[in-house]
């Protein structure tokens, strides 16, 4: 398979993002790899999340997106920007990304986690993917 085949870790579509999901990548199947839970990045050293939304709905809907890794202990540890990846919030349709290890070290297992805000917020027609370098 070619370099790029390789360094995709993670990949999900057709989602639905709005208060009552879920707000982690933690029960979605991972496209590459055909499982849920933790996504494997221990053979990366920093990477790009990716984010393409087809649609939001209700009122003064925002989705805020971050990247989060897992120390020794099992807590969650956020290593993108406070804001959301890029630093900034999705309101509408279209495309974000940003770098998911802010100068840090990467710890063997990520997720994706999400925030959803607004009155009846629909994020639908979400794509997530994740492409990292060694």
């Amino acid at each position: 398979m070619g370099a790029y085949r390789d360094n995709l870790l993670f990949k999900a579509n057709g989602l639905t993002l709005n208060s009552s999901t879920d707000h982690v990548t933690a029960e979605i199947t991972n496209g590459v790899t055909g499982r849920t839970g933790a996504i494997d990045i221990s053979r990366i050293s920093n990477g790009l999340l990716v984010a393409s939304v087809g649609n939001a709905t209700g009122t003064s809907p925002t989705l805020a997106i971050f990247f989060d890794v897992q120390d020794a202990y099992g807590n969650w540890v956020q290593t993108s920007p406070g804001t959301s990846i890029g630093g900034v919030v999705v309101s509408a349709a279209g495309t974000t990304y940003g770098v998911i290890n802010n100068g840090y070290q990467l710890t063997n297992l990520g997720r994706i986690r999400w925030t959803v805000g607004g009155t009846t917020p629909s994020f639908t027609g979400v794509s997530f993917s994740i492409h990292g370098r060694p």
